[in-house]
């Protein structure tokens, strides 16, 4: 009898040990498996040439004429350049809102040289760019939507205009020191860019 009163006794200490012991005492516990036979996809933004780029020049307000070899243009204050590509942007997403724009360094200046560095600084301002074949949001131009699922290519022309200022505020000062400066156009690419497509575009 006194055996099996310490034994109770025993076994009475080690569940009050039990439920004192923290994170030892085993709740039930159960789960279920509530997904579905689903998967989540992203969508894309890409952009891709379609054809030759191809160049023309015009002095301030005269008719423009196409560019055989841009290399061998020698430009002067005045001279409007104008590029202009074909090329296809796809877009696919529910909320997708993108900016179409140059490339940095899409005009560099080719060298060291400090004339190089004066024209490219005299281009690089005056560059703008439009593109022809979708529909811009807001004002600027450059921002555009495809909020859907489904898959769109636009077919688009995208032309870049790189203006010489004539005349400009701070020529000649500005102008003399880009004579026989060179700029390399090697990096003039286009780019489309996700921006935020919650905020208001202006």
């Amino acid at each position: 009898m006194k055996k099996t009163t310490k034994g109770v006794i025993a076994t009475g200490a080690a569940i009050v040990l039990l439920l004192g012991g923290a994170g030892t005492l085993a709740y039930w516990n159960d789960s279920a498996d509530l997904g579905e036979s689903s998967t989540i996809t992203a969508g894309t933004l890409t952009v891709v040439a379609d054809g030759t780029p191809t160049w023309t020049i015009a002095h301030t307000s005269g008719a423009a004429t196409a560019v055989a070899d841009i290399s061998a243009v020698r430009l002067v204050p005045g001279d409007v350049l104008t590029y202009t590509m074909p090329a296809s942007i796809t877009a696919q997403g529910q909320n997708l809102r993108f900016q179409v724009g140059l490339a940095g360094g899409a005009v560099a200046a080719a060298g060291g040289d400090a004339e190089d560095t004066a024209l490219a600084g005299r281009l690089t301002e005056s560059a703008v760019f439009a593109v022809a074949g979708a529909t811009p949001v807001g004002t600027g131009g450059d921002t555009f939507e495809h909020k859907s699922n489904t898959s769109s290519a636009y077919a688009t022309t995208i032309t870049a205009t790189i203006t010489w200022p004539f005349g400009a505020a701070g020529s000649p000062a500005a102008d003399n020191p880009a004579k026989t400066g060179a700029v390399d156009l090697s990096g003039f690419a286009l780019t489309v860019t996700q921006v935020d497509g919650s905020i208001a575009v202006p």
